[in-house]
């Protein structure tokens, strides 16, 4: 599976590997990360692959926040 990860610092090889073995796990296949950096994130990763979106970056958790708050 082709997996995006957009992080808010680069990924060092052991938290590539964590990452890629967490992903193996859920989607009981072989993953192939493609790593990009954004620093508006603030902190987390968010990470893509087909239709699944998993978004655990800070700004992610603040824009979540602000709905809950004003919604």
């Amino acid at each position: 599976a082709e997996v995006q990860i957009v992080s808010a610092t680069a990924l060092d090889d052991r938290q590539r590997e964590r990452l890629a073995g967490a992903l193996r796990t859920r989607l009981r296949r072989d993953v192939r990360l493609h790593c990009t950096v954004d620093p508006a994130l603030v902190g987390g990763a968010v990470v893509r692959s087909g239709d699944l979106l998993i978004d655990g970056s800070l700004k992610g958790k603040l824009e979540r926040l602000e709905t809950e708050l004003t919604g």
